[in-house]
């Protein structure tokens, strides 16, 4: 059990003021000074903006420049408080709202189709554009289920995040509950959002390539379609001009076994893998790049690596 920290209440009452601050903005000043402020953390949190450059130099070798990197790790930052800014401020929208500000296309057709089979839904995004409003979008819509998410474990926090999910109908599912309640709500056709874009400890997965690189991947998305028949679909919300969003939905993914359960797993996980990559690229600067999301590397990459460094010296 984690000891008691007064200082983190202290915290969480400065963050409630500021969040009040925010909140009580229209969202266009909202948004203009959320750009302020990520521009600044882009100059003053120099690890994480460190570790954002170096991975999209990873990702991207040189096919980009210098130039170009640090340009989208600067608007990667912007976007980021963006989000929050708008997360913070989710309590305010309805359906109307949402219809006037995002492109939903056929998102809510494809989703009924889909539930029409009975079987439920996995919903896979990525931490791109606005993750949690773009559940708060099907929520409002009338869609049921809910979303997995790590528990926070400084209460009030929790409390906090999980309020402003349930503002927009959108229950929250705990890790460490996932797999009952998981298939409860798909045995009740309804829809189970996923965010398996990161390399989380302490889940299970397999190495896929994400960006020409293995990357640790969790497998549970597809495990669960295999064991229920609910289909998956890739879908994200990304911001556009003039604070504008739009809805992008990805090819639906319906995990079978063709030979073994084992190679069934590792080519579904790669291809919801490669439809995340596809969408990041496509919008680089709205995506979460200060995430190391090559941390765990196989075995034989990691004694590669010794062997150079021993050659090396």
């Amino acid at each position: 059990m984690a000891k008691k920290k007064p200082y983190r209440f202290v915290l969480y009452l400065f963050a409630r003021l500021l969040a009040w601050m925010v909140y009580v903005l229209p969202r266009p000043i909202a948004l203009v000074c959320a750009r302020g402020m990520g521009a600044l953390a882009y100059r003053i949190i120099w690890r994480h903006r460190l570790k954002a450059v170096e991975n999209l130099k990873c990702a991207y070798g040189s096919e980009k420049s210098k130039a170009e990197i640090r340009q989208i790790a600067k608007k990667v930052f912007e976007n980021m408080t963006e989000t929050a800014v708008e997360i913070l401020q989710m309590s305010k929208f309805d359906l109307n709202k949402i219809r006037q500000i995002v492109d939903i296309g056929d998102a809510f057709e494809v989703y009924q189709k889909l539930l029409a089979e009975g079987k439920g839904l996995i919903s896979i995004t990525a931490h791109i554009g606005n993750w949690e409003l773009l559940a708060g979008i099907f929520g409002l819509a009338g869609f049921s289920g809910g979303v997995l998410a790590r528990r926070i474990y400084y209460a009030p926090y929790n409390e906090w995040i999980v309020n402003l999910r349930l503002a927009m109908k959108v229950p929250t599912i705990y890790r460490d509950e996932s797999a009952r309640k998981i298939f409860e709500l798909l045995g009740r056709n309804q829809v189970v959002g996923l965010l398996p874009d990161q390399d989380i400890e302490g889940l299970r997965g397999e190495f896929v390539p994400f960006f020409g690189r293995p990357a640790y991947t969790p497998i549970a998305p597809v495990k669960i379609a295999l064991a229920t028949g609910a289909p998956i679909v890739p879908n994200f919300l990304i911001r556009q001009p003039g604070g504008k969003y739009k809805i992008v939905m990805g090819k639906v993914i319906r995990p079978m076994v063709h030979t073994t359960r084992e190679e069934a797993v590792t080519q579904y996980t790669a291809e919801w893998m490669k439809a995340i990559e596809d969408i990041i690229r496509a919008y680089p600067d709205q995506w979460a790049w200060m995430h190391n999301r090559w941390k765990t590397q196989p075995v034989e990459s990691l004694s590669e690596s010794l062997e150079m460094r021993k050659a090396a010296s």
